[in-house]
């Protein structure tokens, strides 16, 4: 008898593994290193932090900043200067309202990288993105290589976050 409820346990033990083997990495709460790569730009958002959630088939990303000085977030930050972002992560598209823009984002997890590509109309003006989320191997740190392109020109910054 005894072997038997071992084996049982066992089995839905098993089963419960793939369910919470979907969790990923990126989750829990992140804040920006002072000394990321790209912390000497005036508009670094120095005080950045994000909690990521993964529910289900995409990421919730909640962001705490300070306001920038001149009440305007730099394109090359929009989308990671938000409140809330909501990311499916099977590759389909998904909305998310950044102040007075819409923004259209695709998002693939593989493996310890999150890659993100998206769009927006920004006064008139089609402006696009990519963001990589970069996992260390030891799972403390996260690089955030993001790039902006507006009116022909590029923009990029590196943000690395440390896990709270």
């Amino acid at each position: 008898m005894r072997a038997k409820f071992l084996i049982v346990v066992t089995l839905i033990a098993a089963m419960a593994l793939p369910m919470t083997a979907k969790k990923t990495g990126f989750d829990g709460k992140w804040v920006a290193d002072k000394q990321s790569p790209s912390a000497h730009d005036p508009d670094f958002p120095i005080g950045l932090t994000q909690r990521i959630k993964h529910n289900g088939s995409g990421f919730t990303i909640e962001s705490q900043f300070p306001e920038p000085k001149s009440g305007v977030v730099p394109l090359l930050y929009l989308g990671i200067m938000t409140t809330r972002l909501n990311l499916a992560a099977d590759g389909s598209q998904s909305q998310n309202q950044i102040g007075p823009f819409q923004q259209a984002a695709k998002t693939t997890v593989d493996g310890n990288s999150m890659t993100t590509e998206w769009t927006a109309v920004v006064k008139g003006d089609q402006v696009q993105g990519k963001w990589v989320r970069t996992l260390s191997d030891d799972g403390k740190h996260m690089t955030l290589q993001v790039n902006e392109t507006s009116k022909g020109e590029t923009h990029q910054a590196t943000i690395v976050f440390k896990r709270a």
